[in-house]
């Protein structure tokens, strides 16, 4: 009797620890991504101005693709430790996934832009700015719902 008690103790402490740990990487992802969002809302309301500084706008967008893609890579590594989900939370977890490869994508299309020509493409790369915090905020709330 006591070996059991002490063995269905150790699994409790064991999947207590670990459903701690996922909690704290949800709030990590949460915080990166409100990050992300006030960084390309950044990017927007300065692209509003007539005479904005490109290199400004260059150097806000490379620190951007560097916070997305530290995003994406703590996703993926998380995706390989993550303990068990039960059947909605799976299904959260594959939302927030796929929202990360939407950011590094929308991120790509809007360097690809500012490359190009950013006078020229001011209005399409603004737009790409807010895609990115409004999918930045969609993260959120769906890391929200793996975080309860």
């Amino acid at each position: 009797m006591k070996n059991t008690l002490a063995t269905m103790a150790a699994c409790l402490v064991l999947t207590s620890t670990s459903a701690m740990a996922d909690t704290q990487a949800f709030r990590g992802i949460i915080g990166v991504a409100a990050n992300i969002e006030r960084d390309a809302a950044a990017i927007s309301l300065d692209l509003k101005k007539k005479n904005f500084d490109t290199a400004k706008v260059k150097a806000d967008s490379e620190a951007l693709g560097k916070d997305i893609a530290a995003l994406s890579a703590d996703v993926d590594a998380l995706d390989k430790t993550i303990a068990d989900l039960g059947p909605q939370q799976k299904k959260n977890w594959e939302l927030v996934k796929l929202k990360v490869q939407l950011l590094t994508i929308f991120h790509g299309h809007k360097s690809e832009l500012l490359n190009a020509d950013p006078t020229k493409n001011r209005s399409l790369i603004r737009a790409h700015a807010d895609g990115l915090a409004q999918r930045a905020r969609m993260l959120q709330e769906t890391a929200n719902k793996l975080d309860r």
